[in-house]
């Protein structure tokens, strides 16, 4: 892949354990001119700071402020996930007194298991799922917990037309995302699994797990793999848009479960749940993205590879438009320009033009992390309109690309949803 130094440096920080080849590589990356800015902004948008900051923490030619947004990133996240798993207790220790068995999914799950390090894996929720029946009994005991009901209808009516329900508690800032299914009918139809004999299944292959001293449930290694890259696929789609928002940890969470397990995964019995549910060449597809993007380091694919080979050329088609987008932000709204935008007269445009192109000295500074009493600041008095060309040339090369991106768009949305 065609990679910037920028992104070729997040794609190897994307992992709890560098291999020392690549880690010679981010040596040489780290050596190289980056823009710092970019780097953050993408690991922020990608999910991946704290898994930047575990793997550049040691080494010593990192911007002192980039370090140390890298690690306050890292601490606060810990900090938040104490406290996320905090009340996750007191949730499993309400629903067992009162008979209700739970399978923790995703974040809350994986920081536990495969990441071994909860700092290393950001959670904006927590993620349960329960069974159907039980889920009169929960709204009662989530609003003795002093959490509310998210949303404008009333339960009853999400129970029959959704697979989750969204809860927010009164007073501190915690969501809680209660599931009975994986699916629902709102999702594009290539994902939209509504059996719930697939639900039966994952109950009956579940896994004891002990968190903070009380015994709950996580999925089964082939399960998770299923559930994860189902659920990587699901949120490349939203609103009928191809989005690379949290891609990287997503795919990350995969290959981390690949190596944490490896050998210990009935390959054929995810392939076989796989074909029951019409996914196989869906949870292929993804697994060959994390192979590309990471490589078969000590083999951890295995027999699945060699068998999981994608059977058409419309899936080949797809796995490369896929990966040639995961690396791209959306760009905001022309970032910065918006104050050209609002400039209501020709000499208020001009100052904003102006302004950007030649910001305050304590902006460049804190923008390329050279100290204000440097001699080096003027020279990125150069750099920075150079830069800005750049930047903003590939916007308006994208603009002027309209009908190829909205091309792509259309192939994708055809691909995963052709039912509609």
């Amino acid at each position: 892949m065609n990679l910037s130094n920028e992104n070729r440096l997040l794609l190897y920080c994307a992992q709890v354990e560098i291999p020392q080849d690549i880690l010679n590589e981010v040596k040489h990356l780290t050596n190289s001119p980056l823009n710092w800015e970019e780097v953050l902004e993408a690991a922020s948008w990608h999910g991946i700071t704290s898994l930047l900051y575990h793997n550049l923490k040691n080494i010593r030619k990192i911007p002192r402020e980039i370090m140390n947004h890298l690690k306050n990133a890292y601490f606060g996240n810990i900090v938040r996930n104490l406290y996320l798993y905090s009340e996750l207790n007191r949730i499993l220790d309400k629903f067992y007194k009162n008979d209700i068995e739970v399978i923790v999914l995703k974040g809350a799950a994986l920081a536990k298991t495969v990441y071994r390090d909860i700092g290393l894996r950001p959670m904006a929720d927590i993620d349960l799922m329960v069974r159907r029946e039980n889920l009169p009994l929960i709204w009662k005991l989530m609003h003795e917990l002093n959490y509310g009901l998210m949303g404008n209808k009333p339960p009853e009516w999400y129970i029959e037309n959704h697979h989750h329900l969204r809860y927010k508690h009164m007073e501190k800032p915690i969501l809680i995302e209660i599931h009975w299914h994986i699916a629902d009918k709102s999702h594009p139809s290539r994902i939209r699994i509504t059996d719930t004999t697939i639900i039966e299944s994952w109950w009956k292959r579940s896994k004891l797990l002990e968190f903070e001293g009380k015994k709950t449930l996580i999925l089964c290694p082939e399960d998770l793999l299923l559930h994860l890259s189902l659920h990587f696929l699901k949120h490349r789609f939203i609103k009928g848009r191809f989005t690379s928002k949290s891609a990287l940890i997503q795919l990350c969470d995969i290959y981390q479960t690949l190596k944490h397990y490896g050998d210990k995964l009935d390959w054929t019995g995810l392939r076989s749940e796989a074909e029951k549910y019409k996914v196989y060449e869906l949870i292929n597809l993804t697994l060959c993205i994390v192979r590309d993007f990471w490589g078969d380091n000590k083999g951890i694919f295995g027999y699945a590879l060699k068998d999981f080979s994608l059977s058409s050329s419309n899936y080949r088609k797809q796995l490369e438009l896929i990966k040639s987008k995961i690396l791209l932000r959306e760009d905001p709204l022309f970032d910065g320009f918006i104050p050209l935008l609002k400039a209501d007269t020709f000499q208020k445009k001009l100052k904003v033009i102006i302004r950007k192109i030649f910001p305050r000295s304590h902006v460049l500074s804190k923008k390329y992390t050279v100290s204000r009493s440097s001699k080096k600041l003027y020279l990125y008095y150069f750099i920075h309109p150079f830069k800005l060309s750049l930047k903003y040339g590939k916007l308006i090369l994208r603009i002027s690309n309209t009908k190829k991106w909205t091309r792509e768009e259309v192939t994708l949305n055809k691909w995963i949803n052709p039912r509609g």
